[in-house]
């Protein structure tokens, strides 16, 4: 273990100078007593460029549709800043739970719905991405969770989680239109059947872990 002749203190690591008085360290070095904490890395290059090709893109079809173009016009500009929102709010999460599939199936489909939903209502809205879109994607993000629940082990419980919500989110807007007096659109009507058939699997064969799963997240 190092000493300093002048604080008369050892220090153990592999320090070459004196933590106290910044003098050189004498005798031999010896193994960390604790750990290196890991350096927090910053946004990386390429991810920075993603975002400014995304803000720039944002802005230069802002100014051309606002400033350039004039009568009556679907404003694209709305179009294009909406999309580039949705895809570097996605972007930016998916660096931060990148581990986590099942969280970024999930965030995925609700970003990508809901700039769909706000697209078509600046194009003119035509039930088109409610009917039909959402629905889809709802289902394919709930079919894919549900799979990833049983063979994912590194993330069982999280998957079982977004099961979940896709299940919530599923089920919701589903309930709403199936008991409305128009006629259901067929998507939503499979989105509700996958739904149900997916929430008795669960709790048919992962009952005990979704149980945890609810008192670990809804702290009850």
């Amino acid at each position: 273990m190092k000493n300093c002749p002048h604080c008369r203190i050892n220090v153990g690591g592999t320090y070459e100078r004196c933590p106290l008085c910044g003098s050189v360290l004498q005798g031999d070095a010896t193994l960390d007593l604790f750990p290196r904490n890991e350096k927090k890395h910053g946004i990386s290059l390429p991810l920075k460029i993603i975002i400014f090709l995304l803000l720039t893109g944002a802005v230069v079809c802002l100014s051309v549709d606002f400033l350039m173009i004039e009568g009556e016009h679907v404003h694209f500009g709305l179009i294009v800043l909406i999309w580039c929102g949705a895809l570097l709010w996605y972007v930016l999460g998916a660096v931060k739970n990148r581990r986590v599939l099942s969280q970024l199936i999930t965030m995925a489909v609700m970003l990508f719905s809901i700039a769909a939903i706000l697209t078509e209502i600046v194009a003119g809205y035509r039930a088109i991405t409610t009917n039909y879109i959402v629905p889809s994607l709802i289902s394919a993000a709930l079919c894919a969770n549900f799979i990833l629940s049983f063979i994912d082990r590194s993330n069982r419980y999280n998957a079982t989680f977004y099961v979940l919500w896709s299940i919530f989110i599923g089920v919701i807007p589903a309930l709403v239109i199936l008991l409305g007096k128009n006629k259901t659109p067929l998507p939503w009507t499979v989105c509700f059947f996958i739904s149900v058939v997916a929430l008795i699997g669960l709790l048919v064969f992962k009952g005990r872990t979704v149980i945890n799963e609810l008192h670990k997240r809804l702290h009850f």
